[in-house]
């Protein structure tokens, strides 16, 4: 989503607080989403990291046309040669492949796209591994952190939710994270694992207003000559 336009809303010692917005109007029909989005980014004096949320609202206007909103959510898109070692859970975190080894040359597509057979990654400890992102989907309750972790430098990069009741489908509801890419995603809405049912359905100018987040990234870092593995402890407390 490209915003239009740039304001700080809240600027004091301790908080900024920026908003990249992109009002909707009847000129944008057919090339963009019949809404007003406004994207957050709120930064604390002193705190290892940034929150973001977004506001989405379609107003109660005849000119404003029905839609559907089948999938929304915020993506980061790390250093593929940086970050290698992904965390999903104590039990689901290793080094992963480069999304190199998913190209037509190093893998091979098995019976859906996202499943790739790795037949001649780039690093030979994958070779035979199948790389899906759905092994690393979580259920809303479970999904409190996730992220990446960098050798050199040893940093870590953690999307931590405090609160899963912005996302649709409830705490049972199963919504991708992270995978290779290295990609790390807040999903605020998705069909995955249900379908149309829980896609939100709009009439013409039918008012709506929604908050999706917060979510906070979290950045921590080692000292060198001390374990990087031991910033996924940090980044649970």
């Amino acid at each position: 989503i490209k915003s239009t336009i740039f304001k700080v809303i809240v600027e004091t010692e301790k908080l900024v607080e920026v908003s990249f917005s992109r009002p909707w109007d009847p000129s944008l029909k057919g090339k963009f989403v019949p809404l007003n989005i406004d994207k957050r980014f709120i930064l604390l004096r002193g705190c290892s990291g940034f929150y973001t949320y977004a506001i989405y609202e379609h107003m109660g206007s005849q000119e404003w046309q029905a839609f559907s909103l089948g999938e929304t959510r915020v993506a980061f898109k790390l250093t593929k040669d940086k970050f290698r070692y992904m965390a999903v859970g104590d039990d689901r975190r290793r080094y992963m492949p480069l999304p190199d080894d998913r190209q037509s040359d190093r893998g091979q597509p098995l019976a859906y796209p996202e499943a790739v057979l790795l037949v001649n990654p780039v690093e030979p400890e994958f070779k035979g591994e199948v790389d899906d992102k759905y092994q690393y989907t979580c259920e809303n309750r479970n999904l409190k952190v996730h992220g990446w972790i960098s050798n050199d430098p040893s940093i870590g990069f953690w999307q931590i939710t405090p609160s899963d009741e912005f996302r649709t489908g409830g705490p049972l509801k199963q919504n991708l994270c992270s995978h290779v890419g290295p990609t790390c995603l807040a999903v605020f809405v998705g069909a995955h694992y249900a379908g149309d049912d829980l896609v939100p359905k709009f009439g013409q100018g039918e008012p709506w207003k929604k908050v999706f987040g917060p979510v906070f990234i979290y950045l921590n870092s080692v000292f060198d000559g001390q374990d990087p593995l031991s910033l996924w402890d940090d980044a649970k407390r």
